[in-house]
């Protein structure tokens, strides 16, 4: 009898039951669509970050591979160098290693703060770069190279 002398007994009438299932149910639909929203975003995100960090990966593969031309210290021997070009090479892939991690986690402090600490020990070569001057590059890259310019 607790039930019919705190009220709760409206809960037993089936009458309530139909006049409330069509609100019920749309808190249920919206929480549903809160919820599905918010994986879409949260695998987006995971998915930029596994593809920055493999696109990284790649980049820090070939620093491994060529230690000489990661370090940023090297200089032409002479004009046609053949050492000077394969660094060139190593440049420019660095740079599109370096937009593509931009593209897929843009204004991420510290993807950024890792981009410009691998382009300092290259800033030689940046500041005379005709390569990096070019205007092909993400927004966000070419930001940070005139950054670095100065």
């Amino acid at each position: 009898m607790t039930c019919f002398e705190t009220g709760f007994a409206v809960l037993l009438n089936i009458e309530t039951w139909k006049n409330w299932v069509p609100i019920i149910s749309l808190f249920v639909a919206i929480g549903a669509l809160i919820i599905a929203f918010w994986q879409v975003q949260v695998g987006r995100n995971t998915s930029a970050s596994a593809q920055a960090h493999g696109i990284y990966q790649q980049y820090l593969a070939l620093c491994i591979a060529h230690p000489e031309l990661a370090s940023g210290e090297y200089v032409a021997n002479s004009k046609n160098d053949p050492e000077y070009a394969k660094y060139l090479w190593f440049f420019s892939s660095m740079l599109f290693a370096f937009e593509q991690v931009l593209e897929a986690k843009p204004n991420d402090e510290k993807w950024i703060a890792a981009i410009k600490s691998q382009l300092e020990k290259h800033k030689t070569h940046l500041v005379k770069s005709s390569t990096a001057a070019s205007n092909h590059w993400h927004e966000d890259l070419q930001e940070i190279i005139r950054e670095m310019k100065l």
